[in-house]
């Protein structure tokens, strides 16, 4: 349970889904920033939290502060016919939602990016108790560009797409080499996601 815990999640979706591992652990008491740059998903995950303490935005992080092309599903797929999970496939990889579901409808859109630690500066941000970051993908190029002037005490990212579609490989080991640097250690993984904490 995050108790008077601050919590940035980066790629939220629509927070109420059986894979989402926040949404359930939460109370007022929680500081929460969500980030989702996909603008259906967004207006949904607004009204999927009704806590006060909660900062939304509608962008994505990245390395820089401007624009990315991401290829998403489109909100015109029939989705009570496909897995639950594949309205969560917007990336950065063009072909990383037709990799997962070959006939499923995608559309390309351009976001503004903003980056983890001008998120921090935005909002006055102190402190981290749990950075969560699953951007299909993404996620080496947001940590490895995150300064952590800030260190949560616990980072959890998917790995799953880290090299490549379904690939885990070098970024991995050089994404873990820096974390452990900065002292880190792993005390969680699954064929999905890993969860470091601060010793």
């Amino acid at each position: 349970m995050y108790k008077n815990k601050t919590v940035i999640q980066i790629g939220s979706h629509v927070g109420e889904t059986q894979n989402d591992p926040i949404f359930k652990e939460i109370d007022e008491t929680t500081q929460l920033v969500l980030v989702e740059p996909v603008k259906y998903l967004f207006e949904k995950l607004k009204s999927n939290y009704r806590q006060k303490n909660v900062i939304f935005i509608n962008k994505a992080v990245s390395d820089s502060i401007g624009e990315i092309e991401m290829t998403i599903p489109s909100p015109n797929n029939d989705y009570s016919t496909l897995p639950f999970w594949a309205s969560q496939l917007g990336s950065v990889d063009p072909n990383h939602a037709t990799g997962h579901i070959p006939d499923l409808l995608v559309e390309t859109i351009k976001v503004e990016t903003t980056t983890i630690d001008q998120i921090i500066k935005d909002h006055y941000i102190e402190k981290i108790d749990l950075l969560h970051v699953d951007t299909e993908g993404h996620d080496y190029i947001i940590l490895m560009n995150y300064s952590f002037k800030i260190k949560p005490q616990q980072v959890l990212f998917e790995h799953k797409h880290m090299d490549g579609l379904f690939k885990t490989g070098v970024r991995y080991i050089d994404l873990v080499y820096r974390l452990m640097i900065l002292g880190y250690k792993k005390v969680y993984q699954n064929s999905e996601d890993s969860l470091f904490e601060l010793i």
